[in-house]
């Protein structure tokens, strides 16, 4: 298999290095990523300014720019003439639930992937596994590798995603100790949860009045308005024993209740019930 990844928290970030190392254990890794942090950016294109690119002595390729534009020139420039069997991005420090997705420059750049037709997958850590020691870190994102490659080698969903056109699977994992306290995996949908303080007010040192923009969540997650829609078919089974599942959790409750999430997300798509409500206007 041919990998391309990326990610929103830089080149250097131990996620990216997780995702590259375990990835590399079951095929080819290309990685090209921005030369510094751009969580938020979702999926921004560099279209007013160049883009210059270097690669490291570990032969990862270094972009000032968005993982959108890593993944783009990468597709349609620097290697134009391979043929990735996935794109993925990640592994994201934090996790991306929910609306998170919107604003996410790993899913971003995984959504750039798809719509040119690339099977692509956002991975997250949930929590960041930062526990004060960088070691500890390191060792936190390389169980969340694991999972990545184990998803790869124990389920057909490479496979599966594939035959989704228009779609990024979304998967969040668990920030545990050890990978025996993750319960599993489940096929969920996107929940929504409240910001709780979106803009941070205030002063700097000479008196100006600045702002700080938060996505942080308030402590309990709001209910969907209606139930989501299986994405997955019956036969579309993520686990070892073959057991199938439809979405009958969000993302949240499953990151809580300790399994792998995983989220796939429909781009592109015009409901038939939107059309049809806004048919009513008189234009």
């Amino acid at each position: 298999m041919k990998f391309l990844i990326s990610n929103d928290d830089g080149v250097y970030a131990p996620g990216l290095l997780a995702l590259y190392q375990a990835l590399s254990t079951i095929g080819e890794v290309t990685v090209v990523a921005p030369n510094n942090e751009q969580s938020g950016c979702a999926s921004a294109l560099s279209i007013s300014t160049p883009l210059y690119m270097h690669q490291l002595d570990s032969g990862f390729v270094v972009v000032n720019g968005s993982p959108a534009d890593c993944i783009y020139l990468a597709l349609h420039e620097l290697y134009r003439h391979t043929r990735f069997d996935c794109v993925i991005t990640g592994i994201n420090s934090g996790a991306n639930l929910g609306q998170d997705v919107l604003f996410s420059g790993t899913f971003g750049a995984a959504l750039t992937a798809q719509l040119f037709g690339i099977p692509a997958i956002a991975t997250s850590l949930v929590g960041g596994g930062v526990k004060g020691k960088a070691q500890e870190q390191a060792s936190h994102y390389r169980i969340a590798a694991d999972e990545i490659v184990k998803l790869f080698t124990e389920t057909p969903v490479l496979d599966i995603c594939k035959n989704l056109p228009y779609h990024v699977l979304n998967v969040n994992i668990p920030d545990v100790d050890s990978a025996n306290d993750i319960r599993g995996r489940k096929i969920t949908s996107l929940g929504h949860s409240q910001i709780a303080r979106p803009v941070h007010h205030m002063v700097d040192p000479r008196g100006r009045d600045a702002y700080w923009l938060s996505l942080r969540k308030r402590q309990h997650e709001m209910p969907l308005d209606s139930s989501p829609e299986p994405l997955l078919s019956q036969q579309a089974v993520l686990d070892a024993a073959g057991t199938a599942s439809v979405p009958e959790m969000t993302d949240y409750q499953a990151i809580t209740a300790g399994y792998v999430s995983l989220s796939p997300v429909r781009l592109h798509h015009t409901p038939a019930a939107s059309l049809d409500k806004l048919a009513e206007l008189a234009l």
